[in-house]
């Protein structure tokens, strides 16, 4: 699609990957997420705990069979605290190698396992009532412990998952080869120019809303203003960190 013009185009949704678009119009362009993307992940959300709602069943069924009510008790005590510690040592790993939640299923994921945590912190406030209700006070304490280290981890998977819907890639320029393209006064949101080519493209007056990614993006260089003006850097090719900076200014 070299050469096409899109200029005042609502191209919310659109996935534009791997595609050809050297010199192509973009000006006054709005990208992100379309009602339909928004739908499809709020569906997404409630649909999959259903979804594994029968599977929690049988695999429930199963431990009930073959382990002693002693050892289930023990299970279903302690996953607050491991699933608490795996959050502190290993969150930051992975949200570091996988920033966003950009998939469907991965959405779909955080929801279940938020879904399991929320149904556990409201099952482990009960046995902890139930207990301080028989006079067995050490057993509501440990339990009450157990339901707050719980809510602790549900309150953060919640907002694990509200960053992820957020987050997720309306628009996509993965891969795209956008030399000498024009974006002059577009709206760019939830858009992926992750391993784009952005060499000799035209951004006057563009607006970088949140969760846009550069990631990897192949730029020697930019132009500021339209008929190739302005032209950053001046002279050579960025060098490491100057791309950044250049569309850091443009962030709202």
């Amino acid at each position: 699609m070299s050469g096409a013009d899109f200029s005042g185009s609502d191209l919310r949704g659109c996935n534009f990957t791997g595609a050809t678009l050297i010199g192509t119009k973009f000006q006054q362009v709005k990208t992100g997420q379309s009602s339909r993307q928004v739908n499809m992940l709020i569906a997404g959300t409630i649909a999959s705990p259903v979804v594994l709602f029968g599977s929690s069943i049988i695999f429930v069924h199963i431990l009930s069979v073959f382990l002693s009510d002693r050892a289930m008790n023990f299970l279903f005590g302690a996953l607050p605290v491991l699933a608490f510690l795996a959050e502190i040592f290993l969150r930051d790993s992975i949200t570091f190698h996988f920033t966003q939640a950009t998939n469907f299923f991965s959405i779909g994921a955080i929801a279940t396992l938020f879904t399991v945590m929320l149904t556990l912190t409201v099952g482990l406030a009960f046995v902890s009532f139930s207990g301080f209700g028989d006079g067995s006070g050490a057993q509501g304490f440990f339990f009450l412990l157990m339901t707050i280290v719980s809510a602790i981890v549900t309150y953060r998977i919640f907002k694990w998952l509200i960053q992820s819907i957020q987050s997720y890639p309306g628009t996509s320029f993965k891969k795209a080869n956008l030399t000498n393209a024009n974006f002059s006064y577009s709206e760019v949101e939830n858009t992926d120019f992750s391993l784009a080519v952005l060499t000799g493209v035209c951004i006057f007056k563009w607006v970088i809303k949140p969760h846009t990614q550069f990631t990897n993006v192949y730029c020697k260089y930019l132009y500021l203003e339209p008929a190739q003006q302005n032209r950053q850097p001046a002279e050579g090719n960025f060098q490491l960190d100057e791309l950044e900076q250049v569309l850091t200014q443009f962030i709202t």
